[in-house]
C-alpha cells in the first residue's frame, strides 16, 4: 500500500482543524448510536461517540490495522460493530501498512493466552474478552521495535465503509493526537478511487 494514498486521504479530508461542511455534518459524517449502546448507558463506547466531531476536526489521518471486529462486519448486513484498531501517531505518515500488519501478528497470538508478562498479559486478556474497550493503550516497545504503537477501540459504521463491509485489514482512520485517543475510519467519501478498488478487491 503506497503512501502516496495516505496523502490522498489526507488533501481529501484536509487537515486539522477542519471546518466541516453542514450538509456532510448531518447526512453523512454523524454517527448514530447502535441500539446496543444506547441500552447500557456505562459501555466506554460513548466516549468515542461524545468526541466524534471534535475527531472529524482535530483528528490526524494514519494507517490503521484491524486487530480484530465483531463476525457480523465480514458479511454484508446493516449493524455497526465494533473493533479494535492498531496505529501509530509517531512519524506517522512514514509508517508503511506492512509495519503494522507484523505487529497486529503478534498481537493475534496473544489472544486466549496467558503470559507471564504483565504487560502482555494486559493486552492478551483485553483481546480475548472482546468486551474491553481501550482508548491509545500503548503496545509494549518489544512487540512492535522502531514504531511506537497504540491500540484503540472503534466503531465500524457501514456507510462510511467501501461496501458496507470489513473487506482488508489496512484502511486509513482518525485519531485523536491526544487524550483520549478515539479513533474511527476515515468516511470512504474522502478514499481515493485506487484505494477503494483494492479494498473491493477483497470482498
Amino acid at each position: 500500500m503506497h503512501q502516496n494514498l495516505l496523502q490522498e486521504c489526507i488533501q481529501r479530508f484536509g487537515t486539522p482543524p477542519r471546518r466541516l461542511r453542514l450538509r456532510d455534518r448531518w447526512r453523512y459524517l454523524q454517527v448514530p448510536r447502535p441500539r446496543w449502546l444506547l441500552a447500557d448507558p456505562q459501555e466506554p463506547l460513548h466516549r468515542l461517540l461524545k468526541y466524534q466531531w471534535r475527531l472529524y476536526r482535530e483528528g490526524e489521518i494514519v494507517w490503521g490495522c484491524i486487530i480484530q471486529a465483531n463476525a457480523q462486519l465480514f458479511f454484508p448486513g446493516e449493524h455497526n460493530c465494533p473493533g479494535e484498531l492498531l496505529y501509530s501517531l509517531e512519524n506517522a505518515r512514514d509508517v508503511e501498512p506492512h509495519q503494522l500488519v507484523e505487529v497486529a501478528y503478534r498481537l493475534q497470538s496473544l489472544k486466549g493466552t496467558k503470559p507471564d508478562n504483565p504487560a502482555l498479559a494486559e493486552i492478551a486478556h483485553y483481546l480475548t474478552a472482546e468486551l474491553i474497550r481501550v482508548f491509545g493503550l500503548p503496545v509494549p516497545e518489544f512487540l512492535s521495535p522502531g514504531l511506537r504503537c497504540k491500540l484503540s477501540t472503534t466503531l465500524f459504521v457501514r456507510k462510511h465503509l467501501p461496501g458496507g463491509m470489513l473487506a482488508r485489514n489496512i484502511l486509513p482512520v482518525l485519531v485523536m493526537p491526544r487524550q483520549p485517543h478515539v479513533a474511527l475510519p476515515l468516511p470512504e467519501r474522502f478514499w481515493p478511487q485506487e484505494l477503494i478498488a483494492w479494498w473491493l478487491e477483497g470482498i
